[in-house]
Order: C-alpha cells, then sequence, then structure tokens
C-alpha cells in the first residue's frame, strides 16, 4: 500500500481525496467483501479529515460486492460521515441498472449513477454535507 497526503493505492482500487469528494478507481476484478469496504470505509474518514465526505466510485471495470460486503454497506451506522455517492458506469444501460437498484433498496442517501465524471462530480457538489439531507 502507497499512501500520501491525499491519495493511496492498494491493489484493488486507487483512492484520492478532493474536499469533500473521496474518490475511488477501482482495478480489474476488484472483489470488495468485508475486510475490503471496512477498509474503504476507515480510510475515507482518515482522508476526509473525520469530517463528511461523499464519493466518486469508478466502476467501469468489473468490480464485486460479496453478500457481506453489502452487509456492511447497507448500515449507516457503519458509515457515519458518509453523505452520498456518485458512480461512475460504462453506458447507459449499466447506469440505469444502477439506479433501479438503489431505488429497490431505498437508500436514504443521495446517490446516482452517470457515464460522465465531470457531470458526476458536479452533481456531487450540489449535495449538502450536513443532515438534515434532503431528497
Amino acid at each position: 500500500m502507497q499512501f500520501s497526503m491525499n491519495s493511496i493505492d492498494l491493489s484493488y482500487v486507487s483512492i484520492s481525496y478532493q474536499e469533500p469528494v473521496v474518490c475511488f478507481r477501482y482495478k480489474e476484478g476488484a472483489e470488495l467483501g468485508f475486510p475490503e469496504i471496512r477498509e474503504l470505509i476507515s480510510l475515507s474518514e482518515k482522508l476526509s479529515g473525520l469530517k463528511p465526505y461523499l464519493t466518486f466510485s469508478d466502476v467501469r471495470e468489473k468490480v464485486n460486492i460479496t453478500n457481506q460486503g453489502k452487509l456492511v454497506l447497507s448500515d449507516f451506522n457503519n458509515m457515519p460521515l458518509f453523505r452520498g455517492s456518485a458512480i461512475l458506469v460504462k453506458n447507459d444501460l449499466y447506469r440505469f441498472a444502477a439506479e433501479f437498484m438503489n431505488q429497490f433498496n431505498k437508500s436514504k442517501l443521495p446517490f446516482k449513477a452517470f457515464t460522465s465524471e465531470e457531470k458526476a462530480m458536479k452533481w456531487l457538489s450540489s449535495i449538502p454535507l450536513q443532515f438534515p439531507l434532503s431528497s
């Protein structure tokens, strides 16, 4: 693991921080289980200086989240500083599928899928970092 003040390179993801956004660029074949999700949450909190943060995830490469990883992500008590997420996907079909699954899961925090990194970052900049969050 390589670590600098604003970036970290792990075997499965490169992480950078541009206040208030933690950016994840996943590597081909990344698998996110319980330990990886816990590690990502911990590193996000450290990079943000223990302040509320948003996430941007580039998932255009194949990424698998295990059932144990999904359990950690489904409990917002595990991520007290997390305020919302944008993901970058390959095409509109993946975008539609991701947003459908998010509605099915009834997430309480802002989430949106994009095919443009610029549009994703612009949308993230509109999200309030303090509670209460508006829908």
